[in-house]
């Protein structure tokens, strides 16, 4: 082969390389299964969202940065909730509501994500990951384990934030009161015994101080938030057996019943209708809160009680949520919110990748880091809120290692009237316990005994409905 016909078989070779190059650049990859964009831009993507305005605000003006010609289609999940009754399931009806819709792309929360990626109504994205080149390994730690697990060992869509919580203190509490402050990663019962060193110096309630603040919720839901955290199922994987016999169990909620006997945790009192001043107020040393808690903090140093009068400015600061010793780097209270994801079937699958790859991606985490109300996925681009370190937020993975009380009852289709008499059970065994009517021995064990009964009806009304549902 002679120079010139070597230098035009080079020249080809190139020739060929760059055009496979720019294709390449067209699908954002190597290669893709998917067709590349029109070369006008131009595209419809109809979208599964709250609503509209909401929609455009959080994600698509800033995708229609980057793509003006692509136009949004917002199917709100508010035309699913005005149609639900108080004895539907949630995930039936979302599920037939997404059917009839033909959408090419869903936001869902994780429960939903998991449900329609076991219903196969999603787009598996790891080859386009793969070939694509898309950059997943900046994602806080489990996140993407977390995804697959829950999406079928799979990849079914891409979180743009997750939510958590963290333990918010009152540092002048906690240095009148001479205890030493949290810690990252305490145990429940650990939380617990820190709370119950909180002698309030006033018995007026309107003047007391508090351990803890379960913040405007009641006392059944603070001590099924505090076992979740703790790893502690109250009812077997099937939904069938209540299972609070253990130590474990009997531990946190003795710890528990005995902070509310010595008025030591403040929380709303559904029978009047009442809560008193709390954490917000500087009346508590400790209570669990979210990352828009921090500007709840910020704010509350200017407002006036109903009196007119300022509340007290204090130092406060964060430690992450308590854990499960067994297991102290993660949590479950983690879970991943706003999972963008294509249907299986979806008309504009090109188009709806672009935007899901935009949205959970590098651009949008950072617009999303700098926010105060959300957590970005790809925590290397989160920073401080107020001034604040969101260390607390983000030093925890995800876990799947149990799930939550309300996804294993709905999940076996347990009607939620259980779930919502399961508070009020609780409420009423403390409320006992303080009182002296029973011991805390007593309220124990006859709260399992009725908690099991309540339990078996709710298992018996959801099978006749499904029987019913099938004639």
């Amino acid at each position: 082969m002679n120079m010139f016909s070597r230098f035009h078989q080079w020249k080809k070779v190139m020739i060929i390389s760059l055009v496979v190059g720019l294709l390449a650049a067209c699908t954002g990859g190597n290669k893709s299964e998917l067709p590349p964009m029109p070369e006008s831009g131009e595209g419809t993507i109809r979208v599964l969202y709250w609503n509209e305005e909401q929609f455009m605000k959080d994600y698509g003006s800033s995708f229609n940065v980057k793509y003006p010609d692509i136009e949004f289609e917002v199917v709100s999940t508010g035309e699913m909730h005005q149609t639900m009754g108080p004895d539907d399931d949630y995930h039936e009806k979302m599920l037939a509501f997404v059917k009839d819709k033909r959408l090419d792309v869903v936001i869902l929360n994780q429960p939903d994500y998991e449900r329609f990626s076991s219903e196969g109504l999603l787009y598996k994205i790891d080859s386009l990951i793969e070939d694509e080149e898309y950059p997943i390994d900046d994602f806080h730690p489990g996140v993407i384990d977390l995804l697959r697990e829950k999406g079928g060992n799979a990849l079914h869509g891409l979180a743009a934030h997750f939510s958590t919580s963290a333990l918010f203190y009152n540092v002048d509490l906690f240095k009148e009161y001479g205890v030493e402050l949290p810690r990252h990663k305490m145990s429940v019962n650990e939380v617990l015994e820190l709370a119950a060193r909180f002698e309030s110096k006033s018995n007026n309630d309107k003047d007391r101080i508090y351990g803890f603040d379960v913040e405007h919720n009641q006392l059944g839901y603070g001590l099924i938030s505090f076992a979740d955290m703790a790893n502690l199922m109250l009812v077997d994987p099937k939904a069938e057996k209540i299972v609070m016999d253990s130590e474990a169990w009997k531990t946190l909620f003795f710890n528990y019943a005995e902070l509310v006997k010595d008025k030591k945790i403040n929380y709303f009192d559904r029978s009047s209708n009442e809560m008193q001043p709390g954490f917000y107020n500087g009346k508590a040393a400790m209570m669990i809160g979210q990352s828009w808690s921090i500007g709840q903090m910020k704010t509350m140093q200017y407002l006036s009680d109903k009196n007119g009068k300022k509340h007290k400015a204090f130092e406060w600061g964060m430690v992450t949520i308590p854990v499960d010793p067994s297991r102290p780097d993660e949590s479950k209270i983690i879970s991943l919110a706003s999972i963008l994801s294509m249907m299986k079937d979806a008309p504009n699958k090109r188009a709806s990748w672009e935007f899901i790859k935009f949205s959970a991606g590098i651009e949008m985490a950072k617009i999303t880091g700098k926010s105060e109300g959300k957590l970005t996925t790809r925590t290397k681009y989160q920073k401080d809120i107020d001034g604040k370190s969101v260390e607390a937020f983000t030093m925890l993975k995800p876990s799947s290692h149990s799930p939550f009380l309300f996804e294993t009852l709905n999940k076996n289709k347990v009607p939620q009237e259980f779930f919502r008499n399961l508070f009020t059970e609780f409420d009423n065994a403390f409320k006992d316990i303080a009182s002296g009517k029973e011991t805390t021995e007593q309220a124990y064990e006859e709260l399992q005994i009725k908690l099991q009964q309540q339990l078996d009806v709710a298992k018996k009304k959801s099978v006749t409905a499904q029987e019913e549902n099938v004639e």
